[in-house]
């Protein structure tokens, strides 16, 4: 992501980074818990400084993690080997990944589509098309435009029928549910924003 974009290293810098709970995804471990999804190849688009990768290791998964942040991605290897555990972990604007050896059964990200949405939905359709296995799964967790009194703070908002009309052409919607995010700090108040847990599988290739 360039142009305007934040610069995301001063904002771990900073600890202005509200998202970034420490604890692993609550809603991630519930699909997990719920989906018979194979513990195998994953790929975490925006992994922050890691949390959710190191959990998705712990729990026997093969993960491959980006972020844009340098900062973000040496405190995510500082948690993997406080961990004991292997994640590849990748410095690397999404919109021009490297190589990462082919699609992945399992794609997550939380964050990443609605915040890219807004300035290049193109760019991200055409990474997640290249590294989201047809048939597998992507689960993404966005913010939500029915929230109530938002204020100023808190994730970008998506509506249902944005989440639907933007991914689809890809992805088959699996399941679509409201949620809360887990618990952050952000100017000083404690929250939890409405959000979305969209799930999908990647559509086979016609023909």
């Amino acid at each position: 992501m360039s142009g305007e974009s934040p610069d995301w290293d001063e904002r771990y810098a900073q600890q202005n980074a509200p998202w970034d709970t420490g604890r692993p995804s609550s809603e991630l471990q519930r699909i997990l818990r719920e989906r018979d999804i194979p513990h195998g190849r994953v790929l975490e688009l925006g992994c922050g400084t890691g949390t959710n990768a190191v959990f998705l290791a712990q729990e026997g998964f093969d993960v491959t993690a980006l972020d844009i942040s340098t900062l973000a991605i040496e405190r995510a290897r500082a948690k993997a080997d406080e961990a004991g555990v292997s994640v590849r972990l990748l410095a690397s604007d999404l919109l021009d990944p490297p190589d990462l050896g082919g699609p992945f059964p399992f794609v997550f990200d939380r964050g990443m589509y609605h915040t890219v949405r807004r300035d290049n939905l193109e760019g991200f359709l055409d990474t997640l098309s290249r590294v989201a296995a047809p048939g597998g799964t992507y689960l993404t967790l966005a913010g939500n435009a029915n929230e109530i009194c938002p204020g100023e703070a808190g994730p970008p908002r998506v509506s249902a029928e944005e989440i639907c009309r933007e991914l689809t052409p890809l992805m088959e919607l699996v399941q679509l549910r409201e949620i809360r995010f887990d618990e952050t700090l952000s100017h000083g108040k404690r929250r939890r924003a409405l959000a979305w847990s969209a799930l999908f599988r990647r559509k086979q290739p016609a023909g």
